[in-house]
């Protein structure tokens, strides 16, 4: 008996039965094939990774090549904006003068114009005070020298039969 209770009390035999625990599971819950599955999965894991990795990288070339020139591309925007802009300004420019002349010509044209029409109201209003002035003087001669009335109706009178 006390070879049997060495033998329980030592550490090889409770190693032995832990041993046979660990085998007895191990068989049971097929854990090789739990371990092969799981280290499969993290190749498996890895290896998208690294294709991940890898098309990130080709990305960020694809991006870097993009934006290589986009300072270049920003100066030839900028330039061509700097040249539209001057381009609108010289013609605003013409077309402002072009206005500018076409009112000036206009402008002539209306003074031109009420001049005109201001010189023929006053040579109406003139000819109309001739008359008003002449009717005065006739009238005032007439009854001055009643003889002159005759005078008058006689001229007037070959003057008719002269048109006819």
């Amino acid at each position: 008996m006390e070879i049997l209770k060495i033998i329980l009390e030592s550490n090889l035999f409770n190693f032995i039965i832990m041993l046979a625990i660990i085998i007895y599971a191990a068989k049971k819950f097929d854990l090789p094939q739990k371990i092969d599955d799981s280290i499969s999965k993290i190749k498996e894991t890895i290896e998208k990774s690294e294709l991940a990795k890898s098309n990130s990288i080709e990305e960020l070339n694809e991006a870097n090549e993009k934006t290589k020139n986009v300072q270049a591309e920003i100066k030839e925007i900028e330039n061509i904006a700097k040249e539209n802009l001057s381009n609108m300004k010289e013609k605003i420019t013409q077309e402002s003068e072009k206005q500018i002349e076409s009112m000036k010509k206009s402008a002539s044209k209306i003074i031109d114009s009420k001049e005109k029409e201001i010189t023929s109201k006053l040579s109406k209003k003139t000819v109309l005070a001739s008359f008003e002035v002449a009717k005065k003087h006739i009238i005032d001669l007439l009854e001055k020298n009643p003889d002159y009335h005759q005078n008058f109706i006689k001229e007037s009178i070959k003057e008719l039969n002269r048109l006819k």
